[in-house]
């Protein structure tokens, strides 16, 4: 039971992906809150957190998480209504073929692979960024289409 569950889950996953994009040139991203829809719902970014990692090829890396509602960085993950997670190496640019994740709740999340997300600023306790991403809605996933700014605090682990 245990595998079929997996099985279902990475089809799920892996049919859910989306390479829709408007424009891989995040500079032409708006300068504006990062805002839109998020898997079909009114989306504003209010908050989210940073945290440190590796990725599988060892490199440094923050994994982004980011939503609509204010939060701190003792908020469980598992909270957020909407969530946007995207994992990024830990430097300032514009860093391609990277997937951004959208999530509603506990649904199933919407893997949107070969994307670009530009790091604006890391410091010590915070990292500042730009993303946008133009899915349009299928029989499997509504229309998550945004576009802006965010800054989030970097959470210990």
């Amino acid at each position: 039971m245990k595998k079929f569950f997996a099985i279902c889950f990475i089809s799920l996953s892996v049919l859910s992906c989306s390479t829709d994009s408007t424009d891989d040139d995040s500079s032409s991203v708006s300068d504006e809150v990062l805002t839109g829809t998020l898997e079909g719902q009114a989306f504003t970014f209010e908050g989210g957190m940073a945290f440190s990692s590796t990725n599988f090829s060892d490199e440094e890396v923050y994994v982004l998480n980011l939503t609509n509602e204010s939060v701190a960085c003792e908020t469980d993950l598992f909270d957020y209504g909407l969530r946007i997670s995207v994992t990024v190496l830990k430097e300032e640019g514009v860093q391609n073929e990277v997937n951004i994740v959208t999530q509603d709740g506990n649904e199933l999340p919407s893997n949107n692979i070969y994307e670009s997300v530009e790091i604006t600023m890391i410091s010590d306790t915070e990292i500042s960024g730009k993303m946008s991403l133009n899915k349009s809605e299928s029989t499997i996933s509504p229309e998550s289409i945004f576009e802006g700014t965010f800054t989030i605090p970097i959470c210990d682990n």
